[in-house]
């Protein structure tokens, strides 16, 4: 699991996403985290020009010449993720005892906000 931060200083940069997995069940549940610094970076790169054809010959002998141009620039995104710091934690037995059960869907965001919680972090 994982959720933007509000951006926090972690030597040497600064993160900007928590990501969560869970290690023991409990109670209460621990977890190893991760505070990281996902920065998404547009690049450019050549690949092959699908319209291109190459220098051919027609019925009657004749060289006829290329069309298009044989590679075209191609912009792409990247993510790109470094982890800055890393540990466990765990949820505290308050956070634990009020846990309502519910949908699948409700955990996911109640485990990630015990666990900002409890690294001093808040989501963005």
């Amino acid at each position: 699991m994982q959720t933007s931060i509000v951006p926090v200083s972690v030597f040497p940069s600064t993160a900007n996403v928590l990501y969560i997995r869970s290690i023991t069940l409990g109670p209460p549940p621990s977890y190893y985290y991760e505070l990281q610094a996902v920065d998404v970076v547009t690049k450019e790169r050549e690949v092959p020009n699908p319209a291109y054809v190459p220098e051919s010959v027609d019925a009657d002998g004749n060289a006829v010449p290329p069309q298009g141009e044989p590679t075209i620039t191609e912009t792409y995104t990247e993510q790109v993720v470094t982890v800055l710091k890393n540990g466990n934690v765990s949820m505290t037995e308050d956070q634990w005892d009020n846990w309502a059960a519910g949908p699948i869907t409700e955990d996911e965001p109640y485990q990630l906000d015990c666990i900002a919680t409890n690294l001093g972090l808040t989501r963005a």
